[in-house]
């Protein structure tokens, strides 16, 4: 954790966050990057502003037969209903929302606009690369 001391999830964070419309269906979203990507989590993007999130959670709710005619803006989790960090929140900070509120990952935004996530996979990775160049 030492590596983490000091630092703003902006050094840490993903920045290559996979994005879909709104308005794309269940069937073309599972088919085209669900399937294809092997990521977990999708920004729900309307007009390049963040609406929500989805990921395979979201879909499983929906029986599927009725993929092709349900959007994934209507399975989504909305914005409103997210927790979000800003830029330069501390990485120790971030982690500590994320064990207390059990969440695998965070939103980074700057004013309104996704920069990327802040994930528990990108923490482990830090850390490793952290650890490893530190050691020699």
């Amino acid at each position: 954790m030492e590596g983490l001391r000091g630092r703003p999830v902006a050094d840490i964070m993903d920045r290559d966050c996979p994005t879909v419309e709104g308005h794309l269906s269940l069937q073309d979203f599972v088919q085209e990057y669900l399937l294809r990507s092997g990521r977990r989590c999708f920004a729900v993007v309307q007009n390049g502003r963040l609406s929500g999130l989805v990921t395979p959670s979201e879909v499983e709710r929906v029986e599927r037969e009725r993929w092709a005619q349900t959007s994934v803006q209507a399975v989504m989790r909305p914005l409103s209903q997210l927790r979000t960090i800003a830029l330069d929140t501390p990485a120790i900070q971030a982690l500590e929302i994320m064990s207390r509120e059990g969440i695998n990952q965070l939103p980074v935004l700057s004013d309104g606009r996704l920069e990327g996530f802040f994930s528990r996979r990108h923490i482990l990775g830090f850390l490793q690369n952290h650890s490893e160049l530190n050691s020699r």
